[in-house]
């Protein structure tokens, strides 16, 4: 009989066998799954940033060059919380060519406008006062998906006359794709950690599959070897059982990545989900993967056979284990020391996403090297209660902890992966909440501002008219935009400043009220700044083509009065510079919650190339970041919590199987099955509840590395450590009390019959 038909006919009558099949199927669909879906997300970021490279100025000329085929004003508005992309466009020359991007299939001309759908939707919904009237013109072309970061993003495109925007030239409307998009080096970093914390836990959940019945396979190869068999059909038997399961695995899951793709373009990030096909690899990694997949998991298989093929008797007799080598735990430190010099190459800022390569693999080997070390920690938790035992399943537990901790550690082997991820997760989350502002700037949450006029030479007189036409009760604040320079000092520290009429800008500005205006030209500053403010000169801060720079000594005999609120910005009476003064280089207007989006419109209206702030705008920007980490922190938990947990009760379960003749041979003692069950408890649960707090101070570790690459990509981030951060140890303690817990239906089936029959 061939080997490939006796393999066949034992998956065909051994139940157990089939079970083991089936398992190491879903273990491995899951695997590629995970590995498909992760390495996507740089595709997908990629997809999406080719779509809205026609947004950046990558191709901006000269307005006098005669490559010059368009001017383009980019602006965000934002509407109840959402942001809206606005683009101000123009001909550079009358008459002349422009190309456009793909989804963009007309230039709108003067009084003409492009809409997405989404905001084409909003438009119609919303009273023209409060949105509509913000985009001047008629509508003759919808933006096509093509030219969208993401389905129902808000994006306008609007024509105006030449001359009339102030703006950047550009050879054309369409861009160079390839670029990175703002938050892409994060994202990507996310995902490859995500691939690294998951794959292990992946990995342990194949290899419990995969041993669910080593033992009883291993007997019979044992005694098919003592028969005759070569070691190389014993190997090749042993391969055509993996290789089924793995196999299946491995082509459900290439047959599940594209449903799977379209359910993951539902996950929300940067405020919007993606397209369908964004989520797709290419053919050949994905074939790449559906066969390495199989391949790692037949060849774990046939390595564990050295034993059958080596010593056939002592494999039949099951009367040896491994020794566990100290040096288990030099792999741990070695980890520790790949993923230290990770760091170093990570935060370097070289590289590009190439130098963040070391430091996943850092991490990979930190977790691979959790599962090494465990297996030592499980032999000492045995020792110790073999020595101070009190109770028959304490013994039993100790003993079998002691003698084989390796099979014993494998139960806990994906909890433990599982605690060292969400420890690491929960050390990186506070520092990113953290990192969030109250507010992004100095303006009250009611004030809309424009900082910069344009083009437009008397913007407040027409903004004054246009909140009167609209009857907007709303107040327009002149501001005069520069800064305030040392020249006494010799690093010649520059401080944020706007001439305004105290009261005035108090109601715009936040920190400051009417009660700290005084009468008289005087200058305002946050507490702690009147020292510095000596010798200082104000520089006027003007943009455009037409910007000139005015520098003037503030006076030395101007009172400076300090405040103590949290205002952001110094305050100068325009009595102080009256030349200055009387050329406005911004506004801002008050509101209510009532009339906030009618006057947003009327500022756009009146200034429509020119960039508004908008507290509220900017706070909806910092808690979509936010909410996009936080969500992905939790898929990839809620995901790791599922394997870890699934693989605890497989190996727990297979552990309890392997040793059907043990048990039998127990009860046919007079074991009460009882004490059995509670023995196997503690042998499940002892080793997580020590190992899990190793891995927790590992996770901790790690994550505060991690912070110093995140760090290098958005800034400032401090170091902040909470309770919280044990939470999953305490997680995994109940994983592995769920996973002990499944070993008692299994146990209840034996009897005093199956020392016989095994």
């Amino acid at each position: 009989m061939s080997v490939l038909r006796i393999a066949l006919a034992v998956l065909r009558n051994d139940s157990r066998s089939r079970v083991s099949a089936i398992l190491i199927s879903v273990g491995v669909a899951i695997g590629v799954s995970l590995v498909l879906w992760l390495a996507s997300a740089p595709h997908a970021l990629q997809q999406r940033a080719d779509r809205i490279a026609w947004r950046e100025n990558d191709n901006a000329v000269s307005q006098n060059d005669n490559r010059a085929q368009v001017v383009v004003a980019e602006n965000k508005d934002q509407f109840d919380g959402r942001v809206i992309s606005r683009f101000d466009v123009t001909r550079a020359h009358i008459g002349g060519f422009v190309s456009l991007p793909p989804g963009i299939h007309t230039f709108p001309e003067p009084g003409q406008i492009l809409l997405s759908p989404a905001l084409a939707d909003l438009v119609r919904a919303t009273p023209p006062e409060q949105l509509g009237d913000r985009f001047p013109g008629q509508p003759v072309d919808t933006i096509g998906e093509q030219a969208l970061e993401y389905p129902g993003e808000l994006v306008a495109v609007v024509g105006h006359q030449p001359g009339t925007i102030d703006g950047t030239a550009r050879s054309g409307l369409g861009g160079n794709a390839g670029y990175a998009a703002d938050n892409a080096e994060m994202l990507y970093l996310l995902t490859r950690i995500g691939m690294v914390v998951l794959i292990v836990p992946c990995l342990v959940l194949v290899a419990s599959a995969a041993r669910l019945t080593a033992t009883r396979r291993e007997r019979r190869l044992a005694a098919l070897r003592l028969a005759g068999a070569t070691p190389a059909q014993v190997i090749g038997m042993a391969a055509v059982e993996t290789v089924v399961g793995a196999v299946l695995g491995s082509v459900i899951a290439v047959a599940a990545a594209e449903p799977l793709s379209h359910l993951t373009a539902q996950i929300p990030w940067g405020g919007g989900t993606w397209l369908a096909g964004d989520f797709t690899s290419g053919p050949l990694f994905v074939g790449f993967v559906a066969v390495v997949a199989p391949v790692l998991v037949v060849a774990a298989a046939v390595l564990g056979l050295r034993r059958v093929v080596d010593k056939p008797l002592v494999a039949a007799a099951e009367q040896s284990r491994r020794k566990i080598s100290p040096a288990r735990l030099l792999g741990l430190v070695v980890a520790g020391g790949v993923f230290v010099l990770g760091l170093s190459i990570a935060t370097s800022g070289y590289g590009g996403r190439d130098r963040f390569t070391v430091v996943l693999v850092g991490l990979g080997a930190v977790g691979v090297g959790l599962v090494l070390a465990g297996p030592i920690v499980t032999s000492m938790v045995g020792r110790y209660f073999v020595a101070r035992w009190r109770k028959p399943s304490t013994l039993l537990a100790g003993r079998r902890l002691l003698g084989d901790p390796v099979a014993s550690f494998r139960a806990a082997a994906g909890v433990v992966v599982a605690v060292f991820a969400g420890s690491m997760a929960l050390t990186m989350l506070p520092a990113f909440d953290n990192a969030m502002p109250v507010f992004s700037g100095p303006w009250r949450d009611s004030a809309v501002v424009a900082e910069s006029l344009g083009r437009n030479t008397d913007a407040v007189g027409e903004l004054r008219a246009e909140l009167d036409r609209r009857k907007l009760d709303a107040q327009v604040v002149p501001l005069v935009g520069g800064s305030l320079r040392s020249t006494s000092d010799k690093y010649q520290s520059s401080y944020e400043a706007v001439i305004a009429p105290c009261k005035d800008a108090a109601k715009v500005l936040s920190g400051l009220t009417a009660s700290d205006c005084a009468e008289g030209p005087a200058v305002y500053a946050p507490r702690g700044y009147q020292d510095m403010l000596h010798d200082v000169w104000f520089t006027l801060e003007q943009h455009g083509p037409d910007a000139a720079q005015a520098t003037t000594p503030l006076p030395a005999t101007v009172p400076i009065h300090e405040v103590g609120n949290g205002l952001q910005l110094i305050v100068i009476d325009p009595a102080v510079f009256p030349a200055l003064a009387t050329k406005p280089t911004g506004a801002a207007a008050t509101t209510t919650p009532s009339t906030r989006d009618a006057v947003y419109t009327a500022v756009v209206r009146v200034m429509p190339d020119v960039s508004v702030s908008d507290n509220l705008r900017d706070i909806a920007r910092d808690d979509t970041l936010m909410g996009d980490l936080r969500r992905a922190t939790a898929i990839g938990l809620a995901l790791m919590a599922l394997l870890s947990g699934a693989s605890a009760a497989v190996a727990a379960a297979g552990s309890v199987i392997d040793r059907r003749r043990t048990f039998g041979a127990l009860i046919a003692a007079g074991t009460p099955v009882r004490v059995l069950a509670r023995a196997l408890r503690r042998e499940v649960v002892l080793p997580v509840l020590v190992a899990t707090l190793g891995a927790c101070l590992a996770g901790m570790f790690v994550g505060i590395g991690l912070l110093t690459v995140a760090r290098s990509i958005s800034g400032h981030l401090d170091t902040l450590l909470s309770p919280w951060i044990l939470a999953p140890a305490a997680a995994g303690f109940v994983v592995a009390l769920a996973a002990a817990a499944a070993c008692g239906p299994v146990l209840r089936t034996f009897s005093a019959k199956d020392y016989a029959s095994e």
